[in-house]
């Protein structure tokens, strides 16, 4: 029986982040932002990816941003700043943090 709650509990999470997420989807879009969701195991060479493209983007007169979700540290937002220098643009977030109010 305990699993089941388990499974419900779960379930509850991931409705909540599913509906922030469906909202920030339609905020991002009626704003004209193009957003890039990258999820991937760590040491995969996302950030690095990220560094190269955000890098090459600055280059091209593009404006970016990048919201970092690492729970453990914050380097990957100081890589990502280094890359796209535009004081203020990197940042760690969460959706319940960037939820549209």
């Amino acid at each position: 029986m305990s699993q089941t709650r388990i499974v419900q509990v779960r379930a509850g999470i991931l409705k909540k982040n599913d509906e922030l997420a469906h909202a920030l989807r339609a905020r991002f879009e009626a704003a004209g932002v193009f957003v890039v969701n990258l999820v991937s195991s760590p040491g995969t060479g996302k950030t690095q990816f990220l560094e190269r493209t955000l890098g090459d983007l600055v280059a091209a007169g593009v404006r970016t941003a990048a919201l970092v979700g690492d729970l453990e540290t914050d380097h990957d937002a100081q890589r990502l700043a280094r890359a796209e220098p535009q004081p203020g643009r990197s940042t760690r977030t969460d959706a319940a943090i960037s939820r549209p109010r």
